[in-house]
């Protein structure tokens, strides 16, 4: 039962959205088996996780860095890792002050303006869940900052040393798209920057972000967080121009840089009780309803997830983008396909530098992965 909990109908309780979500889809799960398997398959023909040392590794938008530590899990390397972490919320890079401008270094923040991120990172040096050597995070706004000044120490920018033989960027473009009207000519420089300065020869990018196929939960997202859609049904030229994947493959093609996609699609799923409760959702004066239902509670969240606004807000708004719809849109997609379907895209690209023969294989070993179907 829900009796004991509330809903808050000003703000966007994101904790709980963001627990209901997971706990009813595997997207998660299959993100992080990707990158294992992509990781794995990679070392075993002796590229990336090579030599004794730690290899680099950049976690850019890492938010809590719980995910990259999921996707690192079950990559056994001797060497180690150290990850570099950027975020620009201070809830999750830590309260440095002000944005980080200079070169990076290994300064450990008070326990008071630690972020979420530097206190995941030091419980997995901790328990070792994965063989994490050395961490470091840093606030700033990817968009705006000079990637290749704060994720670098003094010695490798004086040396013009390219780093990491990995970085990940995930969850974070549907975001900028809301932000930044210019989102194709700037995530093109950063990929570029990343590719061109950061990596090395047998370096890679990997991106992993929802596709905005009709119906799927990143349209709803885009439609009632951000409302850059019209429907949940994207035209055509909605999907080329706001699609993250289609983003992503875009800048690749404009800047000259191989793309190697990992499709797969994850149910993000309801329970019986959603279209019993269609009314009271729409009624933020009837949410107490809810509490006694699970359930139905959970659902609520879920479905909130996709909007990332509080349902004042929601309620208030009486546009296509507003609370009424978002209740309509849920319950017709889940009654007609049973769930909402998570179409995500993991994309590798590998660095500006990299042989032909690397990307050969690199494209071999992302096909094989495809063709696997291991996701669930």
């Amino acid at each position: 039962m829900a009796s004991d909990k509330k809903i808050r109908t000003d703000i966007f309780e994101y904790d709980k959205a963001h627990n209901a979500f997971k706990s009813s889809t595997t997207q998660n799960s299959n993100g992080a088996l990707l990158s294992q398997t992509l990781l794995n398959k990679l070392k075993d023909e002796g590229y990336i996780c090579r030599g004794d040392n730690p290899i680099i590794i950049a976690d850019i938008c890492c938010g809590a860095g719980d995910t990259i530590i999921t996707f690192l899990e079950n990559v056994k390397f001797q060497g180690g890792f150290e990850i570099r972490g950027v975020d620009a919320n201070p809830e999750y890079s830590g309260y440095h002050g002000t944005e980080m401008v200079g070169p990076a270094i290994y300064q450990p923040l008070s326990s008071e303006n630690r972020g979420l991120a530097e206190i995941n990172y030091s419980k997995a040096k901790k328990s070792q869940i994965i063989p994490l050597k050395n961490y470091f995070v840093r606030h700033a706004d990817v968009l705006e900052a000079d990637l290749s000044n704060i994720l670098r120490t003094q010695h490798e920018i004086d040396n013009k040393k390219a780093p990491f033989r990995l970085v990940y960027f995930s969850h974070c473009v549907y975001y900028f798209i809301g932000i930044d009207d210019n989102i194709r000519e700037h995530f093109a420089h950063l990929i570029d920057q990343i590719c061109s300065e950061l990596l090395q020869e047998d370096g890679i990018i990997i991106l992993l972000h929802g596709s905005f196929q009709p119906n799927s939960f990143a349209a709803m997202e885009s439609k009632f967080s951000f409302n850059k859609l019209k429907d949940v049904i994207p035209t055509p030229e909605e999907y080329n121009e706001l699609s993250p994947d289609c983003i992503i493959r875009n800048a690749c093609n404009k800047l000259g840089l191989s793309c190697f996609e990992i499709p797969h699609t994850s149910p993000v799923n309801f329970s019986k009780y959603l279209p019993e409760y269609t009314d009271v959702m729409k009624d933020p004066s009837r949410y107490d309803e809810l509490l006694s239902n699970d359930e139905a509670y959970q659902d609520f969240y879920r479905m909130l997830f996709a909007a990332h606004r509080s349902p004042d807000d929601l309620y208030q708004d009486k546009s296509s983008s507003g609370l009424a719809n978002l209740v309509d849109k849920t319950v017709g997609i889940v009654k007609a396909d049973g769930c909402i379907l998570s179409h995500a895209n993991m994309q590798i690209v590998p660095s500006r530098k990299a042989s032909d023969q690397f990307k050969r294989r690199l494209e071999a070993i992302v096909k094989d992965i495809v063709d696997s179907k291991i996701t669930k």
